[in-house]
C-alpha cells in the first residue's frame, strides 16, 4: 500500500468500522455482530467490506460454521482492539482525575486465583498504593487473553495453560498449583489412621463441572490416581457453592490448593492426607509483549510476587521450577 493510500485509509477509517471488525471476530458472524452493536446487517456488512476494500485484503475466512479472522484479520483486529480500548478509557481517565486517583490497573484473573490469591494481593496493594484504582475481571483464559491483547486488561493472573499456538504474550511462572483433596477441619476423614484410595472412592465428593478446565483436570487426576468415586459426585461451577458444601456437609473436594488457600491458612479447611500425583501445574502472570510495563502494572506485579512468596513459605503453594518462557519479548 503506497503512502498516499495509507493517508487515504487514515482519512476514511471510522471507529464504527473498527467496532464492526472486533464484533464480527467475537460473534463469528455479521448478523450477530450487527445485533450486538444495534446496527442493521447491511450496514455492518458494508463497514466490513469497506475496510477490506481499503486494505486490499480479506480479513475473515467465511465458512459453514461462521467467520473467523485469517492472519491479516488477526493483525488488524489486535490493533483495532487497542485503539478502541484507548478511546473507551477516556471517560475513566477523566473520572480518575476528578476522584483524586492517579492511575488505574485492570487485572484479569482465573477463578482459582480470584478466590485464593487476589484478595491478599489487593489488600497489600491498597496499603502500598492507595492512589491507584484496581479493577478485576474474572473469566476464562481465552476471553482474558483477548482482553489483554486489546488493552482492556493490563495483566492476567492464574494458571499458565500452554497455548495451542505461539502468541504475543509473556508468561512468567511464579508457582505451581498442586491439586489436593480438601475437607472441613472436623471431617471424619481426619479421625482415620489411614486415608487410602478405597476409603476415598466411597466418599461423597463435590467437584467442579466438566465444562470447566479445572473440572477436566480434576477428573483426569481422579482417574489416574485411582480415586474415581463410586457414587456420582455433585458438580458445581461455583467455587462459593463448593466451599459452602464443604463447611455444611461431609463432602470432600479436589481442587487446586490455591483456590481454597484462604480457608486453609485460617484452618477452617484442611488438606486430606492423601497425595495426588499430576503433571506440573504452573501458575503466574501473563503480560503483553513488546511494550513497556506501566509503573502501576509493575507495582502490582511486585505485590503479586511478594504474596506468592509468602504462600509458598506456608507450604500450600510450591515454588516454580523452570524459567519464564518468553513470547515476542520481555519488558521489565
Amino acid at each position: 500500500m503506497s503512502g498516499r493510500s495509507y493517508s487515504l485509509f487514515h482519512q476514511r477509517l471510522r471507529m464504527r468500522q473498527l467496532r464492526v471488525l472486533v464484533a464480527v471476530a467475537e460473534q463469528g458472524s455479521v448478523l450477530k455482530a450487527a445485533r450486538m452493536l444495534g446496527m442493521t446487517q447491511p450496514a455492518a456488512t458494508r463497514s466490513l467490506l469497506e475496510v477490506e476494500d481499503y486494505l486490499g485484503q480479506r480479513l475473515f475466512d467465511r465458512g459453514p460454521r461462521g467467520m473467523t479472522p485469517n492472519r491479516h484479520g488477526d493483525a488488524v483486529i489486535r490493533r483495532a482492539r487497542r485503539v478502541l480500548a484507548d478511546l473507551d478509557g477516556i471517560p475513566s481517565d477523566i473520572a480518575l482525575l476528578d476522584s483524586g486517583l492517579s492511575e488505574a490497573v485492570t487485572v484479569g484473573v482465573l477463578i482459582s486465583a480470584s478466590s485464593g490469591l487476589l484478595p491478599r494481593v489487593l489488600s497489600r496493594f491498597g496499603q502500598l498504593h492507595p492512589g491507584i484504582l484496581i479493577s478485576v475481571v474474572e473469566g476464562r483464559m481465552h476471553d482474558l487473553l483477548a482482553q489483554l491483547a486489546g488493552g482492556q486488561v493490563d495483566l492476567v493472573l492464574g494458571r499458565l495453560y500452554e497455548p495451542p499456538t505461539a502468541d504475543d504474550f509473556v508468561r512468567e511462572p511464579l508457582y505451581h498449583e498442586p491439586l489436593a483433596i480438601v475437607a472441613r477441619a472436623g471431617h471424619p476423614a481426619f479421625l482415620r489412621s489411614d486415608v487410602d484410595a478405597a476409603y476415598l472412592r466411597t466418599a461423597a465428593f463435590v467437584l467442579p463441572t466438566l465444562a470447566q478446565r479445572i473440572g477436566q483436570d480434576v477428573d483426569l487426576a481422579m482417574h489416574e490416581n485411582g480415586l474415581k468415586p463410586e457414587a456420582p459426585p455433585v458438580r458445581a461451577s461455583s467455587t462459593s457453592f463448593i466451599r459452602e458444601m464443604l463447611f455444611a456437609t461431609d463432602h470432600l473436594t479436589m481442587l487446586s490448593r490455591l483456590t481454597l488457600v484462604g480457608d486453609l491458612v485460617r484452618g477452617g479447611l484442611r488438606l486430606v492426607p492423601h497425595p495426588i500425583a499430576t503433571a506440573p501445574r504452573p501458575g503466574g502472570i501473563i503480560l503483553r509483549a513488546g511494550t513497556a510495563i506501566p509503573p502501576a502494572v509493575r507495582a502490582l506485579k511486585h505485590v503479586v510476587e511478594a504474596c506468592i512468596s509468602e504462600l509458598v513459605a506456608t507450604g500450600f503453594l510450591e515454588p516454580h521450577g523452570p524459567p519464564a518462557r518468553r513470547g515476542a519479548g520481555r519488558r521489565d
